[in-house]
């Protein structure tokens, strides 16, 4: 199955954006090599999911440029990518006001950017 989005004009310039579903909700993420972690939403949003009541016990860390680190809230959500549901840690902190897709996430499909056109495709192994 292949999956394919138009970069999100919302971000200058254009970014690759993908959908997913997260407690029966369209959640939109920017994709986000940088941050290791699986998904990071902005704490209301985080927090309108429930995700609070269900933390997980481990440490979770976001890694700034400058090197500081923000403790995170982490929660082990189902998501769903077009038919395909798993499990997904699902992070935030009071200090981040971003939606984005990161590396653990990602590396459950291939994802391809094709720039000139400004698409987003991602297939399931």
């Amino acid at each position: 199955m292949e999956l394919t989005w138009k970069y999100s004009a919302s971000h200058s310039p254009p970014a690759p954006v993908m959908q997913l579903k997260l407690g029966g909700s369209s959640v939109d993420l920017a994709l986000d090599t940088g941050f290791a972690g699986g998904i990071l939403l902005p704490l209301p949003l985080f927090e309108s999911f429930g995700l609070l009541s269900s933390l997980s016990p481990d440490e979770y860390h976001l890694v700034l440029p400058d090197s500081r680190r923000l403790p995170l809230y982490t929660s082990k959500e189902n998501v769903k990518v077009g038919e395909v549901a798993f499990r997904a840690e699902v992070h935030s902190s009071p200090l981040v006001n971003r939606r984005v897709a990161g590396r653990s996430f990602l590396g459950r499909f291939v994802a391809s950017l094709d720039g000139p056109e400004e698409q987003l495709r991602i297939r399931f192994p």
